[in-house]
């Protein structure tokens, strides 16, 4: 079976001008994002220029910006195992499918048909007229030829959305690897915490026996045991606490890690020796442009861009093209022999709209609508960014000074406890004053493992602000 060739030529020429057909898709243009060129931190010199303070960075990745490898191994169990990561991987899958589909629609679909069909006549009461027919062929049904863009446009808008899926992937694990790190952090600064009120607990306890003995021995009063006392059951509720909120933490860091059972073991070290990579100064704002939330936003107003051909389309006439060939006969075993049959369809189909001008009007009004809402969502996106990465450099610098300050603080402390302690043994100052000082000397260490952990939070949260990944 064989088209005529003026047929075959018409089919060309139609195919033709669905690859090669017009496009109405607006092109596309990046707005501009709404933040200032460089990141004015606090500290910043306002006098410096962009050149002068702009900084060509690498990308970071989190192989190079937690370089301590118990970190590293966390992270890796994380990215193995973890639910959330799971799920946004079949996300990309799944829009990969759908763009799958949306482009197999470029192209014609191919199809076999094999059918059979009886059928009776009747003229008069003795005449009747029964007949078979077998029929087998292969065609192309309302295959629509893409004149005016818009299988295109939509085929464009499904790219668009998978790229976007493969940007949210790439959120989730950054997102994933600053949870676990930030929560390895928590760890470590509460088992230190906890480490440090055991210490204080075991010392508060002697203290107390010595108190006790002492007043035993007509030395120390009764109110002097009182203190003692108070200070054994501060201590320790404060010890009970930080080992309750250390097991929440290490059932959160499980979690993360996507583990079913507590096999990995969670190593510990003290926060100083908890190293990560920092920032240079003068970072360019540019550099938000890696940050995959962003990237993925884009992909999205890019997709609503297209979204606009598709719709403009709808204005113009739809050409379909429906076409069949074949073999046909009346008995199935002379169907293929060189004396069969062979028939021959084209029909192509043109639809013009006529009376749903007003569908089409709220469509395009609906996709152009949809582009505004991206393109805000795109500028809140960036804002967001930039607030974070300028959060988390005024925080450096400031936590920076809290800590020093704390440190002269704990140092001056220590020396009035060494000069208490002295001062008790010489008779000047009461059992008191001694537990007064010790618990300003517990106080600022306290208080300075904790401004420890909001440093490396504070970096933590910089890698993700940044664009990490």
């Amino acid at each position: 079976m064989m088209i005529p060739s003026r047929s075959a030529k018409l089919l060309t020429i139609m195919l033709a001008i669905a690859i090669n057909g017009c496009s109405l898709m607006p092109a596309y243009l990046r707005p501009s994002a709404p933040i200032p060129e460089t990141y004015a931190s606090l500290d910043a010199d306002p006098t410096q220029s962009v050149s002068e303070t702009g900084v060509d960075a690498p990308p970071m990745t989190w192989q190079t910006y937690f370089a301590d490898t118990d970190v590293q191994q966390l992270i890796q169990i994380g990215l193995t195992h973890n639910r959330d990561l799971k799920t946004a991987v079949l996300r990309i899958e799944e829009a990969k499918a759908l763009y799958g589909i949306q482009q197999a629609d470029r192209l014609p679909t191919l199809q076999g048909t094999l059918n059979y069909d009886r059928s009776k006549t009747v003229f008069s009461a003795d005449q009747s007229f029964r007949a078979e027919l077998f029929r087998v062929g292969v065609g192309i049904s309302e295959y629509e030829i893409d004149v005016f863009g818009r299988v295109k446009s939509l085929s464009q808008a499904a790219l668009e959305l998978y790229l976007a899926e493969q940007a949210h992937r790439q959120t989730v694990q950054t997102r994933l690897v600053t949870e676990i790190v930030t929560q390895y952090v928590n760890y470590l600064a509460l088992h230190q915490q906890s480490t440090l009120a055991q210490q204080t607990l075991d010392e508060r306890k002697q203290a107390l026996a010595r108190t006790q003995r002492r007043f035993e021995a007509g030395v120390d009063q009764a109110l002097d045991v009182k203190a003692a006392q108070i200070q054994v059951e501060q201590v320790q509720a404060q010890h009970v606490q930080w080992q309750r909120q250390l097991a929440a933490t290490q059932s959160t860091l499980y979690l993360l890690l996507g583990e079913q059972t507590q096999r990995t073991p969670i190593p510990v070290k003290p926060l100083s020796a908890l190293t990560l990579a920092d920032m240079p100064p003068g970072l360019p704002s540019s550099l938000l442009t890696r940050r995959p939330d962003i990237v993925a936003a884009e992909h999205q107003l890019k997709a609503a861009n297209a979204n606009i051909g598709a719709a403009r389309a709808a204005f113009y006439p739809r050409l379909q093209l429906t076409t069949n060939g074949g073999l046909v006969n009346s008995a199935l075993s002379r169907l293929f022999a060189d004396n069969g049959s062979n028939y021959w369809t084209f029909s192509p189909q043109l639809t013009i709209p006529i009376f749903n001008d007003g569908r089409n009007k709220a469509n395009l009004n609906l996709a152009q609508t949809r582009e505004r809402i991206e393109i805000t969502n795109y500028e809140k996106t960036i804002q967001t960014a930039f607030k974070e990465v300028m959060d988390g450099l005024n925080t450096r610098r400031l936590i920076a000074e809290q800590f020093a300050a704390t440190e002269r603080l704990r140092m001056l402390e220590a020396s009035r406890l060494q000069l208490v302690n002295r001062k008790l043994a010489q008779g000047l100052v009461t059992y008191l004053d001694l537990l007064d000082a010790q618990r300003h000397v517990l106080e600022a260490q306290s208080q300075s493992l904790l401004l420890q952990q909001q440093a490396l939070q504070n970096q933590v949260r910089l890698f993700q602000a940044l664009g990490g990944h």
